[in-house]
């Protein structure tokens, strides 16, 4: 006789006992690890790294968002007091109108 061995993966135990089965948190680890290589033994730098350009993405939309918006409202202030200036030497240029007496 041979003998079989049965191997279920993390996903087929849990098809296996579902809907019954709850899904396991890292706080309800029946054996947490107690030292520090223990914790690490699993852990995955590209999560990190991953973390880390979401965040620098976020960071740099923003600030490019942020001087695009201060570039915008330097440009409107800048051409709205050229044309102030424009029309305070049109004014100057007027020569004062004659009062009339009835």
């Amino acid at each position: 006789m041979s003998s079989v061995k049965i191997v279920m993966t993390v996903a087929e135990a849990q098809r296996n006992c579902l809907p019954s089965c709850a899904e396991k948190r890292d706080f309800m680890e029946h054996d947490p690890p107690r030292k520090e290589e223990d914790f690490f033994v699993d852990y995955d730098p590209m999560i990190g790294l991953g973390t880390a350009a979401v965040l620098l993405t976020f960071f740099f939309l923003i600030t490019i968002r942020s001087l695009v918006r201060w570039a915008v409202m330097k440009v409107r202030f800048i051409r709205f007091e050229k044309k102030r200036r424009k029309n305070e030497m049109q004014l100057l240029t007027l020569e004062p109108v004659a009062v009339a007496e009835v």
